[in-house]
């Protein structure tokens, strides 16, 4: 131990030879400096410069030193014994008798009065201004002995009373220089853990900082310092880019992936919240993107999925009035953030309207990520948006699986046939656009949701919703921005250089007669560009040389009629079954929506769905519908 890291500071002769005589008898050596009140504060801060660490005093210079300095001050108590020893020779002067004090010595008076039911009387003081005043009134209320310190003891002779010094004795000093040595060796062993964990942070790749729960920065590591350009004491709502963040601070929020854009840097970060001995604080860490070990399987999935576009504008093909308007609302649409909602017949280029936005927005450089809700089963598409966490189910992947929301961080997400979506993913997608967050099927963490959602469907959207199958809200969600795309037949004069295009994409030239453009013009093209895209295909293959004529036309005409009409008619029972069994889902998942509405009130459920309550207790049994 230094010398001056414990000091003593004393207020009179007698105690600066009491504690001579303790540290005597300790065989120890401490600073003692005996000094007035005025000047303790100087002394003080000298001493704290110099390295001193703990500070024992009494009175109201340990009052004072206490609410002034940053480090732990000893206060020399009263015991029952010392406080005893005094009482005893003030009694011996006069039976009228005073103790003027700060609130330590007053507490330990009080309680020795409590215990021994003696008559005196306390005023307790809390600064040395007080002391006049107190000392005057006991005077004129005929007081003749005052217990007190030196400041105390100055006015009771000016008012001609007698003094009996409240000085602590021996026992007191020794329990104070013993508890300011255990104080002191508490602190170096938390100072050395401190030292070893932070010299473990700053070993760390990842910056790391703590935030109180007001966003002030407690603690941070040196690769913190530089990536958040933040310091000690900074409070983060003030630095431009920390809004989300301060935002989770406040809410309490654990996130698990986050970006941070700094001076054109982008940071992944996570933020943990911890509450501890009523004391809560948030630990935030982050590297740059390029380098988070969180986001390692999410890149990964990104390398190995091709996340990216193929497509632009410049990769539609046409001229007609039709599709030039598309186009430019569509490039209109890519200058905002909003979500964009593309209605169009099947074959009519959704996908490649969504990638073209994607391309000419300020995401470009990010992922875009397609998903189509007829394609993937019902009980699949929920974990392929939103991913999930290790264990959430049985044969879950370990360590989980990041859904498309998470890898088309800062891209761009495409959900085509949006229609087909089941109503409780509705639900999820809706609340992911409302609060710009998610979690995992089977998570607890929350994880940011930062992308711009295109959705497609080539269903009217308002007639599913009147028939109970799309939920009104997320339509007026998803469909802020709505972009229509024109049918083939629409496009007039489109026929023919989508046909040289598609040609020239198999490597193929021909040259058509007259009258087969005509009739390739007049064709009502029922599959739009897909149903094109087949024709052109077995033209390349079966038509080897000469002029393209109106009857091979009609030839590769009546071929795509025949194989739609095998579809058909192979398929036309189960079309059948199909619309029934899709009927019957509709019917089950607005019973199911309206019996929660109700909160399972069956009588105003059934006055909502205009049946009666024996029909619709029919379709609950029906159904399976618990209610």
């Amino acid at each position: 131990m230094k010398f001056n890291e414990i000091v003593i500071f004393s207020v009179s002769k007698t105690i600066t030879q009491r504690i001579s005589n303790v540290l005597f008898e300790k065989q120890l050596e401490l600073p003692v400096y005996e000094i007035g009140y005025s000047d303790v504060l100087d002394k003080a801060n000298e001493m704290i410069r110099a390295g001193t660490r703990i500070i024992i005093s009494r009175g109201g210079t340990a009052a004072l030193l206490r609410s002034s300095l940053a480090i732990p001050v000893v206060e020399i108590a009263h015991d029952f014994q010392g406080v005893n020893r005094i009482l005893q020779e003030a009694k011996i002067k006069s039976q009228k008798i005073a103790a003027v004090g700060f609130p330590q010595f007053c507490h330990a008076l009080k309680h020795y009065q409590h215990m021994t039911h003696d008559n005196f009387k306390i005023c307790q003081v809390y600064n040395h201004y007080d002391i006049d005043n107190v000392v005057k009134s006991l005077a004129e209320n005929n007081y003749q002995v005052v217990i007190g310190g030196l400041t105390v003891a100055e006015m009771a002779r000016k008012y001609g009373l007698k003094v009996v010094m409240g000085d602590t004795d021996n026992i007191s000093i020794e329990k104070a220089i013993n508890e300011a040595f255990s104080l002191l060796k508490y602190i170096n062993q938390e100072n050395l853990k401190l030292e070893i964990s932070q010299s473990a942070i700053n070993q760390s790749r990842e910056g790391i900082m703590c935030l109180d729960p007001m966003g002030t920065v407690v603690t941070i590591n040196s690769k913190g310092k530089a990536l958040f350009q933040c310091r000690v004491g900074e409070k983060i709502y003030k630095k431009e880019g920390f809004k989300d963040v301060y935002n989770a601070i406040i809410d309490e929020s654990d996130v698990s992936d986050m970006t941070l854009e700094l001076d054109g840097e982008r940071i992944s970060i996570a933020i943990k919240h911890y509450c501890k001995r009523q004391e809560s604080y948030s630990i935030v860490t982050g590297c740059l993107q390029s380098q988070a070990p969180w986001r390692n399987t999410v890149s990964k999935k990104r390398k190995q999925r091709a996340f990216y576009t193929r497509y632009t504008f410049d990769d539609i093909v046409g001229e007609s009035a039709s599709i030039k308007s598309a186009i430019e609302k569509a490039k209109r649409c890519a200058s905002h953030d909003a979500p964009v909602h593309i209605l169009g017949d099947t074959g009519t280029g959704k996908e490649l309207f969504a990638q073209s936005i994607h391309q000419h927005s300020t995401r470009s450089h990010s992922p875009f990520i397609a998903i189509n809700c007829a394609a993937i089963p019902e009980s699949l598409l929920e974990s392929e948006l939103f991913g999930y966490a290790d264990g959430a189910f049985t044969q879950a992947r370990k360590g989980g699986k990041p859904g498309i929301f998470e890898m088309a961080m800062k891209g761009t997400v495409f959900i085509d046939e949006i229609s087909e979506a089941p109503l409780n993913v509705q639900v999820k997608l809706l609340r992911v656009l409302q609060e710009k967050q998610f979690v995992r099927v089977g998570g607890d963490g929350l994880i940011a949701a930062d992308f711009r959602l295109i959705t497609a469907s080539n269903k009217d959207l308002k007639a599913q919703i009147t028939m109970g199958a799309f939920r009104q809200d997320l339509y007026y969600r998803i469909n802020i921005l709505t972009l229509r795309l024109p049918a083939l037949t629409e496009r007039k004069g489109d026929v023919e250089p989508l046909i040289r295009h598609l040609l020239h994409q198999q490597g193929k030239d021909r040259v058509f007669s007259p009258d087969a453009l005509a009739y390739l013009n007049r064709y009502h093209w029922p599959g739009n560009i897909r149903e094109l895209q087949s024709v052109v295909c077995r033209l390349a293959v079966f038509h080897q040389g000469g002029t393209v004529d109106k009857s091979t036309v009609i030839s590769l005409l009546e071929d795509e009629q025949v194989l739609n009409n095998v579809v058909y008619e192979s398929s036309s029972l189960a079309c059948i079954d199909a619309e029934t069994d899709l009927l019957k889902k509709q019917e089950r998942r607005l019973i199911i929506d309206v019996m929660a509405k109700c909160h399972g009130d069956k009588t105003q459920a059934a006055a909502m769905l205009g049946i009666s309550a024996t029909t619709l207790w029919r379709k609950l049994k029906a159904y399976e519908i618990s209610g």
